[in-house]
């Protein structure tokens, strides 16, 4: 029987129209689902379905539809969380032990000894104002002792190169001060004396007659020699006396030298003991050294 297009097209909306009303049911039938927030999720689903239609008006479908899903999800009562959180701070802990490290690493790179070593002289860390305010005493007190110690050697160093240098400067003395002061007494009496002489002659020229001309020249005569003799003193104490000043001056700074080259010498002892008594550990030379570093010195 031959199937007209009218009819070939009512056959095809009745079909239609039953697989929509098939998809209907089948979407209002299905459970809802339950997801899991979080965990492993597996799900499968098959799905067959076969219609057969005819002129005749007559249809059969038949469907069949199976599917699964599987949905797990633990939460431990919010141990995952607590995990993770416990990781973070497991982490900032390592990192912050880490950091640490690194940084007592660089620190003893830069004081040559590890932090461990200095003790209880890591108080050298100490800013100015702990340091000049800290009792006498106390650990930081006795640091800022050694400190000021340390600064008074350089001080006395310096001291001495600059006496050094003016000593150096200096023409050494002949004979000591010790050896001309008796030479130099000796030529200031004959001044004196010579003086005395001359002052003598000129009252007795002035007392004498001027009209006894002889007389007048005699005195006169004898008053030159003294003067000259005067002149001779008084020349030959200056020469002593210069001697002897230069000797005194060359000595003095000698002494001065000498004496600040004794305390430079004794401020190496004396620092490291300021340093021992601030410390409760031995000092070394590296140890020394490191605190020196902290403390800017």
């Amino acid at each position: 029987m031959k199937m007209t297009s009218l009819q070939f097209l009512k056959a095809c909306t009745l079909s239609v129209a039953l697989m929509g009303s098939v998809a209907i049911v089948a979407a209002i039938s299905v459970p809802d689902v339950a997801f899991a927030k979080s965990g492993n999720d597996n799900g499968g689903g098959n799905g067959n379905g076969g219609g057969n239609g005819n002129g005749n008006g007559n249809g059969n479908g038949n469907g069949n539809g199976n599917g699964g899903g599987n949905g797990n999800a633990d939460k431990s009562g919010g141990t995952g969380k607590s995990d993770k959180a416990d990781d973070k701070s497991g982490g900032d802990a390592a990192k912050t032990k880490a950091k640490s490290k690194s940084k007592k690493k660089d620190l003893a790179g830069v004081l040559g000894v590890h932090p461990s070593e200095l003790g209880a002289l890591n108080a050298a860390h100490a800013n100015e104002n702990a340091l000049k305010n800290a009792s006498p005493n106390s650990r930081v007190g006795r640091i800022a002792a050694y400190r000021d110690a340390v600064l008074a050697g350089e001080a006395l160093a310096e001291e001495l190169a600059l006496k050094e240098a003016e000593l150096g400067a200096l023409t050494p003395p002949s004979r000591p001060s010790a050896e001309v002061e008796p030479e130099l007494l000796l030529a200031a009496e004959e001044t004196t004396t010579a003086a005395g002489n001359v002052t003598a002659l000129e009252t007795q020229l002035a007392n004498t007659d001027p009209t006894d001309t002889a007389a007048i020249a005699a005195i006169e005569a004898e008053l030159a020699e003294a003067r000259d003799t005067l002149t001779a003193a008084e020349e030959a104490e200056a020469l002593l006396q210069d001697e002897f000043d230069n000797a005194v001056a060359y000595e003095t700074l000698e002494a001065e030298v000498a004496d600040l080259t004794q305390k430079v010498e004794d401020q190496p002892e004396l620092e490291r003991s300021l340093l021992q008594a601030a410390a409760n550990k031995e000092v070394t030379d590296e140890v020394e050294a490191a605190v020196k570093k902290l403390l800017g010195l």
